[in-house]
This record gives C-alpha cells, structure tokens and sequence, in this order.
C-alpha cells in the first residue's frame, strides 16, 4: 500500500488525533522491535487504518502509555503497547515492501536500479520472517504480484482486470482481520474495494510519469492514449476520478455493516472523508498544471 488510505486531519477531534498518533506511534515502534530500526523508514498511514480496523473488532481493547518518538525525545506521548494488531499490520507491511522492491527492482533504471539492489537483502530478511508468521499473506500477496505481472506483459486495457490482483490480495488480507464468520464476509467485500481504490489511487498518481516511462498503466491503455493532448490527459484524470469515487461510494456502504466496538469516529472520518481528500490532493496539482 502507498500512503493513500489517511484521515482527514482538520475534521479530527483533538482527542480523536491523538489517539490517530497513538497507534501509528505503536505501529513504529512495533516495527522497531520485531524488524529492526531500518523497517520504520516504511511506516504508511495505510498500516495505521488497518492496524486500527483490526483493534476496533476484536474484543479486548488495547493499552496506551506515555513514551518517547525517536524523533521528539524530549516530549512524552501517548502510545499504543504491543499488540497482536500492530504486529499482523507490520508483518503485512514487510511482506508488501518486499514484494514492492521486486517490482521497483523491474521497472527502475539506472542508478535507481542500484538504490533497489542495496535495499533488497534487508527487505528479504524481513520478508522471511514476516511470511514464516503470516504464511496466508505471503500466499496472497504473491498470488497478487503474479496475476498482475501477466496483465502487464499482456498490456491488458481493462481497467477492472488491472485493479483485480490488488483487490483481491486485500480481499484475502482483511477477512483475517476478525475470527467471526459474519464479519468476515462484509471486511472481504470492504478489502476488495479497498484494494481497487489503492490500485486506482496509484495509477492515477502516477499516470504523467507513466506517460514519460512508457509504463503500464490502464488508464492510458484504455483510451488508447500514447501521445495525449493536455485536455485529453484531463479527461482521463477526470475519467478516473469518477471511477475511484464510485469505488468509495461502495467501500462506505460495506464498511457501515461492520459491527465496531471501538475507534468509530476515526474510522469513519478516514472512510468517509480521508479517501476523498486523497483523491483530490491527487488531482489537485494537475489541474492547476493545465489551467
């Protein structure tokens, strides 16, 4: 995941913003201890929602204490303690950057290429043990990353075949979120939305520079847009805007049939504001780019 999935800030209560802290606070030191103090470097916002969707459905709530930021010392902040939460959302996040330095590994050139190399006997480390314990996600994610290198190769112009190996690698991810059945279902249904939306997030983010690279991406494919006018780039920006609104439209209506004991104000505002906000900081410098 890539830093799509966030909480609208300025709609946050103050309480509801440090509690927000709290847990990606817990998240960072969680990945210290179980990975080393390189893995905080991939600490997303997208881990804190679901290390947070997974505490707001299991049964006991989760301990704060006041402790220390490696990058505020001196101040002493509430932080979520270890929990099975923050350790399924770090080995999570540990198997995806792995499988992410692959992918970068094949699509980067020189000297990024090098920068990639440097960087994959630490990602491998930590995707051994991180697969070890989650083996259910490492299967999933692999399975993502070779359905999507075929659509790629294939140069599929399908929008929807491109966004399915995200969607369902999420699918998989979130059912293990919770033990009961019912809630299950709807988190399968809320991740494959959820995967959808960070598959379209990504390629809307990087359509210009795919356009540069010559890399894939579907929303050019699909309007068979090699050479594309500024007003026609525009288009499909806003043609794909609509598509990751509908897609949010949907994940809301799945997410309100989830039973949560907890964090409901913060995961709503993420749910119902943050994923808008993101998609139009997406757009928002390229519009202004073609005025």
């Amino acid at each position: 995941m890539f830093g799509y999935v966030q909480p609208s800030k300025g709609q946050l209560r103050v309480c509801e913003y440090e509690l927000y802290k709290a847990v990606y606070c817990g998240l960072c030191k969680q990945l210290g201890r179980q990975y080393g103090p390189f893995s905080r470097l991939t600490l997303s916002y997208d881990f804190t929602f679901l290390a947070l969707l997974q505490m707001a459905l299991a049964e006991q709530a989760q301990r704060f204490a006041p402790g220390r930021c490696l990058l505020n010392p001196l101040k002493r902040v509430p932080i979520c303690q270890e929990d099975s939460a923050l350790a399924f959302s770090c080995g999570t996040a540990m198997i995806m950057l792995y499988f992410k330095a692959l992918d970068n590994y094949q699509d980067s050139r020189f000297p990024k290429k090098l920068l990639v190399l440097a960087c994959k006997p630490f990602c491998y480390s930590a995707y051994r043990r991180a697969a070890e314990q989650y083996p259910a996600v490492a299967d999933a994610l692999y399975e993502m990353v070779s359905m999507q290198a075929q659509l790629e190769a294939e140069q599929c112009d399908s929008v929807d075949r491109a966004c399915e190996p995200t969607a369902l690698a999420l699918s998989h991810i979130c059912q293990m979120l919770s033990p009961q059945s019912a809630q299950q279902r709807i988190l399968e249904r809320m991740g494959y939305l959820l995967g959808r939306y960070i598959y379209l997030a990504d390629a809307l983010d990087d359509l210009e520079e795919d356009l540069k690279n010559h890399s894939y991406n579907a929303f050019l494919l699909r309007e068979k847009a090699d050479n594309p006018s500024p007003q026609q780039l525009q288009q499909i920006r806003e043609n794909a805007k609509g598509s990751l609104f509908l897609t949010i439209g949907e994940l809301i209506k799945t997410y309100e049939l989830l039973d949560l004991a907890r964090y409901k104000p913060i995961l709503d505002n993420i749910v119902h504001l943050g994923l808008r906000d993101t998609v139009e900081r997406i757009m928002l410098p390229k519009e202004n780019e073609h005025r």
